[in-house]
């Protein structure tokens, strides 16, 4: 039975269209320039509104800036929702796990592209996100309680870690999706290019990383 107490995910709503016009562009203006480089000039210009309404809504750039950041923590984990750790197989949950990160990841670039930044930076504004946090830690229990059925029944290690899991499947999503461009740019011909941006090849990454976390953890 799932444990219908758990927290569920709330996705950050846009309070009207004005503000969601400005988040869509504010979060491919940081996304491509950081928060440093990120001009609320541009976004001013990109959306229906002004730069005054612009801080009336968010109050500085460092404000719309946690906003962007929120809101796409929120999208990356919309995949999560209804995910229920007590379905199926240990062995199918975790899969469906990986399967969703790799999902989220890829369906959000901008989402891979503004951590980049955050990490450079030593990722003040997500460190400092109670929102973020929270999303965090749901994913972390979800995963700790499809690890704890596996090893109860014995498919998976009674040493593996959580965290070394979790580290393991996010690297691998994330990789995919940051290093997409540097996949086209390595030489491969026109065939092989096409097929790195298919479909076929999607499913096929998703099925390798879903198959190592499997591999990672099972029972010997």
């Amino acid at each position: 039975m799932k444990d219908n107490s758990k927290e569920t995910v709330q996705q950050v709503a846009p309070q009207d269209k004005v503000v969601a016009d400005i988040l869509e562009v504010a979060t491919r203006e940081f996304a491509n320039h950081g928060l440093v480089g990120g001009r609320i000039e541009r976004i001013q210009e990109k959306t229906r509104t002004s730069k005054r309404m612009i801080y009336y809504h968010f109050g500085s750039k460092e404000g719309l800036y946690r906003a962007v950041i929120e809101h796409a923590f929120s999208l990356a984990r919309q995949v999560d929702e209804g995910f229920d750790p007590q379905a199926g197989t240990p062995a199918q949950a975790l899969k469906k796990i990986a399967g969703n990160a790799f999902e989220a990841f890829s369906k959000n670039p901008e989402f891979v592209r503004l951590l980049t930044f955050e990490n450079l930076a030593g990722a003040p504004f997500i460190r400092n996100s109670q929102h973020a946090s929270r999303l965090n830690r749901l994913a972390m229990a979800d995963l700790e309680a499809v690890l704890k059925r596996g090893k109860l029944d014995g498919t998976f290690r009674k040493d593996v870690k959580s965290l070394d899991v979790y580290i393991n499947l996010v690297g691998l999503c994330f990789y995919h999706v940051s290093h997409h461009a540097g996949y086209l740019a390595a030489g491969f011909h026109s065939i092989q290019s096409s097929r790195i941006q298919s479909h076929t090849f999607h499913e096929q990454r998703k099925r390798a990383i879903q198959d190592t976390c499997w591999r990672y953890v099972k029972a010997t």
